[in-house]
């Protein structure tokens, strides 16, 4: 397992070094997609639980939709890592320490999550349009899945690896919505979503048990 952790990362690595910037193609949208393809099969190989390779198999699908421009798949893009946040929260949820989550650190760590939630939507909502509510939903689900991975108790890879998604989405919201096309900050904004992305899959699964 360990070996094919290792190759995800590398390949990871290597897209955001030599790929992330060039034409978007069939090709690089594969490249971008290998990372979670090995994780994947590295995770059901360990025999983990069948949502954490549902849900990197979801990423997957995300990962090849959003390598292309345009409405529809981006949305697409969207849904498909809507399933995968879902099928992490339930896979959070279900290994929640009860004792834990009804102590004071999880709730202040919950309210965090979701006032970052929250305001990462007010600043994106006079822009978003008709996009208002895919957003809302998406942004919520995000904060969930977050809260969720919370819930297992002071896991700090876990912890790391969702706030890490949870960061690289809200930051590629940013990107999409905010930021002009032409933008000196978009090279470094993209790089950010990439890696923060690539870390906490990697971090996630990990933190599951996966080696």
């Amino acid at each position: 397992m360990t070996a094919l952790l290792v190759a995800a990362a590398a390949v990871g690595v290597s897209y955001g070094w030599f790929a992330l910037d060039r034409r978007k193609t069939a090709a690089r949208a594969l490249w971008k997609m290998a990372p979670a393809a090995l994780m994947a099969v590295a995770a059901w190989m360990a025999g983990a639980p069948l949502l954490l390779p549902a849900a990197l198999l979801f990423a997957l699908a995300g990962d090849g939709f959003l390598a292309f421009d345009g409405q529809r798949p981006f949305l697409t893009g969207l849904g498909s890592f809507l399933a995968c946040h879902l099928c992490y929260a339930a896979l959070f949820l279900s290994g929640q320490d009860p004792v834990w989550s009804a102590g004071p650190a999880f709730l202040v760590g919950t309210a965090a999550i979701f006032a970052i939630a929250l305001g990462a939507f007010r600043y994106l909502r006079p822009v978003l349009g008709p996009m208002r509510i895919p957003v809302a939903l998406y942004t919520g689900v995000i904060a969930a899945m977050a809260v969720a991975g919370l819930s297992r108790g002071p896991d700090l890879v876990l912890i790391c690896g969702v706030m890490l998604f949870m960061a690289s989405d809200l930051t590629l919201g940013i990107a999409t919505f905010r930021l002009a096309p032409d933008s000196d900050w978009r090279p470094a904004f993209e790089r950010f979503v990439w890696y923060s992305y690539l870390a906490s899959q990697l971090l996630i699964v990990v933190a599951m048990g996966v080696r």
